[in-house]
């Protein structure tokens, strides 16, 4: 099992200033005015109508916010941070194309999780939940140091296609990938992890906290097991002559079984909901 992956690319979007507290309390789903240095919480960027326009970890530094999350969001964040800026001391700074990120399974050696001091590395470490509870995330301008620190702790550095591997058995959702920003936040089925109802105003609430009350959302991101042909990203599962699902991630689990990600419609929301797709079954975790 791989426990180390190299990330050559994600999004690393620092919101600095004195008041980039408040601009980005109005732009997040979740509380991270509650947050102290040095933590952190899942949060989606929000446009005016509630769609996710970003979905990121918020970390709480000296000086403002960092944002990392999937690939190719820092332009998107950092418009829309700017965007409802006016006086207040706010600066986005992307810093994306600065860091190689090594992600680290919750089941690597506690020897490299635990007693590592990344800073030796040039590197800073950051809790998340991508491949579940206890996974981190490190960031360093000098790859090289921290793969060898891996590899002389005995744990091989893999690729970012295994990652996504080990993320989608740990059904965690990817943006860009299984949702985008033509997705309300609870159609991506990490309520508890992003969404804060107690918090003050932000753009797209409305919406949120309608959906809330009516929990009337027509799709969502669900876990799916397959069994037959192992089939490719994007393909649909149907039920009674009726498209219900589209698969969006994907992980070959035997020779003819997989797990995925994706998207069902209403009627197949609840675990065991049976479709089947072109050459195999599909039922929802």
């Amino acid at each position: 099992m791989n426990t180390i992956f190299r990330l050559d690319e994600v999004t690393v979007l620092d919101v600095v200033g004195d008041d980039a507290q408040t601009i980005l309390h109005n732009l997040t789903t979740n509380d991270v005015k509650a947050l102290q240095q040095g933590f952190g919480c899942e949060t989606f960027i929000t446009e005016v109508r509630g769609r996710t326009i970003g979905h990121v970890e918020a970390y709480r530094t000296a000086d403002g916010f960092r944002l990392i999350g999937a690939p190719g969001q820092a332009e998107t964040i950092a418009n829309q941070t700017e965007k409802y800026t006016i006086t207040e001391d706010v600066k986005p700074q992307d810093r994306s194309g600065d860091f190689t990120a090594f992600v680290i399974h919750p089941q690597a050696s506690s020897s490299l999780r635990d007693e590592t001091d990344w800073t030796q590395c040039n590197a800073i470490a950051f809790d998340t939940q991508w491949l579940g509870t206890g996974t981190l995330v490190v960031l360093t301008e000098t790859p090289g140091a921290v793969e060898q620190v891996c590899v002389s702790c005995g744990e091989p550095v893999a690729d970012q296609q295994a990652f996504h591997m080990a993320r989608v058995q740990a059904g965690f959702p990817w943006y860009g990938i299984d949702f985008s920003e033509k997705n309300l936040p609870q159609e991506v089925n990490r309520i508890e992890q992003t969404i804060s109802f107690t918090k003050g105003c932000y753009l797209g609430q409305e919406t949120v906290a309608r959906l809330d009350a009516l929990g009337q959302v027509q799709k969502q991101l669900v876990r799916w097991q397959t069994e037959g042909s192992i089939p490719a990203p994007g393909s649909e599962v149907s039920s009674a002559n009726k498209v219900v699902g589209r698969l969006t991630s994907l992980c070959s689990t035997a020779e003819n079984q997989a797990i995925a990600i994706g998207i069902a419609r209403r009627s197949h929301f609840d675990p065991g909901s049976a479709a089947s797709g072109e050459g195999f079954e599909a039922v929802v975790r």
